[in-house]
């Protein structure tokens, strides 16, 4: 039945007039061509969806949302105001801090953070206000000795008068900061930039190589304060190895290799031994790396940057007695 209608409706199609036909043609035409536009904006709308955005600023959307829901939610506030500081919004991160300091509550921690965001700022007199709030609420505590906020809020006062040209009123703060943690480095560059300034010479030694035996590989500026200090002392070749280490902290690396060899003779041979060693270690050279960590031990056992280094690339290969000794040329020698 529906074939015979269908050869019907044909059939009367064929008797119409030529352009009553063309008409209906182009019609049917408009019509299929607005169904396709309209199924394939209806498929765009069902299945496309814009990128999801960084995981932070999710994270930022919702906190915001948060405490438009409950403005009384410290929490939310104070991790509100901790996502405005990583993404440079400072002023905003203070109002939230603000809110939270008015509630009475989390003192220390949103004087903390508002230090951060004064310090973004370059506000650095309201932040050593914080800084400074935090360890008097801090320092008296039974957790005092290892607690890592009072640690920052020390070096965040020794960095701001380093900032404000007063490195002998940085150097208690980043001694205190390091009786808590003795391996933070920067507090040890830091406080050996103090030292230099204010004429410790041999005190800003001993911070900045701790410094650099924390990172001996890419951190110049321990290296380049070595390099002065060294420099004012009137020590040529320690202040030669320290400059060419700061050079090869940056990836300037063509002539550090002859530079350190022509200073291993020197007081600073065995700073050059150990620069040699990282330095064919970092090129992957392992063998060679051993040869002159082990150069460095022979002149002292106990170098903890040449034990460490041996322990890293391993020690240097024993000779196979049934295999041929290489030539000269096939061995770098230390």
């Amino acid at each position: 039945m529906l074939v015979v209608s269908a050869m019907a409706w044909i059939a009367s199609l064929a008797k119409r007039p030529e352009g009553e036909l063309d008409r209906l043609i182009k019609r049917i035409g408009a019509i299929l061509l607005v169904g396709a536009v309209i199924f394939t904006a209806f498929y765009l709308f069902d299945r496309w969806r814009p990128a999801a955005p960084a995981i932070v600023d999710q994270e930022l959307v919702a906190l915001e949302a948060a405490v438009r829901e409950d403005p009384a939610d410290v929490a939310a506030r104070g991790r509100l105001a901790d996502v405005y500081v990583a993404k440079g919004r400072y002023d905003e991160a203070i109002t939230q801090y603000n809110a939270v300091l008015e509630t009475g509550k989390a003192e220390e921690l949103a004087k903390f953070g508002r230090a951060g965001a004064y310090m973004g700022l370059e506000q650095y007199d309201l932040a050593a206000a914080d800084y400074q709030a935090v360890v008097e609420i801090a320092k008296g505590g039974e957790m005092a000795n290892v607690d890592p906020m009072l640690e920052a809020a020390y070096y965040g006062l020794g960095s701001i008068a380093m900032k404000q040209a007063r490195p002998a009123d940085a150097i208690p703060f980043l001694e205190n900061a390091l009786r808590i943690k003795r391996s933070d480095a920067d507090a040890l560059y830091l406080i050996g930039q103090a030292y230099a300034q204010t004429g410790a010479t041999d005190k800003a030694e001993i911070a900045l190589r701790r410094a650099v035996a924390f990172v001996p590989i890419g951190w110049s500026e321990p290296y380049a304060a070595l390099a002065e200090a060294f420099t004012n002392a009137g020590r040529t070749a320690m202040a030669e190895w320290a400059s060419v280490m700061a050079d090869v902290a940056v990836g300037k690396v063509d002539t550090a290799e002859s530079r350190l060899k022509a200073i291993v003779d020197t007081e600073a041979g065995l700073d050059a031994a150990i620069g040699l060693g990282l330095l064919y270690e970092s090129r992957g050279e392992l063998v060679a790396a051993a040869e002159w960590y082990e150069a460095a031990l022979a002149r002292d056992a106990t170098n903890d940057a040449a034990l460490l280094g041996l322990g890293r690339v391993g020690p240097v290969p024993v000779a196979d007695p049934a295999q041929p000794a290489p030539s000269a040329g096939e061995v770098t020698q230390p």
